[in-house]
């Protein structure tokens, strides 16, 4: 894990000039959603968004996905959420898929989005260890987006890396704004409460599978026991970090594997289905 961090950050000075490289999306990712969802439309691709998988489960003809949309049949799935996830909507995995699922160990993130009057330090990551202040870090996403797209002011992220089972996702919003602004003030003596225009929490309880001793060899493949159902997810980035890159190479290479499978074999149905992707959420 150690090393996959190292080389991810070195991956940045590869040019001639040895300096970081880094970029960002202007108006975020969601630019990039709306693109996708365009170029998805076009293909004949349906999407469905806030449409909250229940489970997937085998029948005679197939597979069945329940969802808050209702259900729905396909010949084959593949289930995208979180391994601990995963291993609760599919309801026909075998007992030791399923213990295998609930094995991986995973860190989730509670963090603090604050829009501020001014900048803190310029500085784009601030990473501590003291463990008296109740986040990992300071991402000062200014020193890199232009503060005109911000109106002026300075965007900062403030994340907690927990376990997923932590009490503190239970914490109140209101509690942890005042433990994360308390800590915040006394990193940045300058800083004051007027100069914090918005604080926002957002809590994700699975983010990272931690790699853990013998993570390889107790890692779930990507083909279940199900006929048609597949799960794959960012557990199976093994020998890198998370990050928007090494999903994109998981989910090409998931992709020309589930594509060269053979059909499946199963008795004749009356409509044609379709393939389905259930991401977490």
């Amino acid at each position: 894990f150690i090393w996959a961090i190292v080389r991810r950050l070195y991956a940045a000075r590869r040019s001639g000039m040895k300096t970081e490289l880094f970029g960002y999306i202007a108006g975020s990712y969601e630019r990039v959603f709306e693109r996708f969802a365009d170029l998805l439309e076009r293909e004949n691709v349906r999407c469905l968004t806030k449409c909250r998988v229940e489970s997937v489960e085998q029948t005679d003809d197939g597979l069945r996905v329940q969802s808050n949309f209702g259900a729905e049949d396909y010949d084959r799935v593949v289930v995208t959420a979180a391994a601990p996830l995963a291993a609760r909507i599919c309801t026909g995995l075998s007992e030791p898929e399923r213990e295998r699922l609930d094995g991986l160990v995973y860190q989730g993130v509670i963090c603090a989005s604050v829009l501020l009057k001014r900048p803190l330090n310029g500085c784009y990551i601030t990473y501590i260890t003291d463990e008296t202040v109740p986040y990992t870090a300071v991402i000062e996403m200014s020193a890199l987006v232009d503060p005109d797209q911000l109106g002026g002011h300075t965007l900062a992220y403030l994340p907690c890396y927990v376990d997923s089972k932590d009490p503190k996702f239970e914490q109140s919003d209101e509690s942890i704004e005042a433990e994360f602004t308390e800590a915040l003030l006394a990193m940045y003596p300058d800083l004051s409460r007027d100069d914090i225009l918005a604080f926002r929490i957002s809590r994700v309880r699975h983010v990272l599978a931690v790699s853990t001793l013998n993570y390889s060899s107790n890692l779930p493949p990507m083909e279940t026991s199900v006929p048609g159902l597949h799960i794959v997810n960012s557990a199976h980035i093994v020998n890198g970090t998370l990050n928007v890159n090494e999903t994109v190479n998981l989910a090409d290479s998931a992709a020309k594997t589930l594509l060269a499978e053979p059909a499946i074999e199963r008795a004749p149905v009356e409509t044609a289905r379709e393939e389905a992707l259930c991401p977490s959420g």
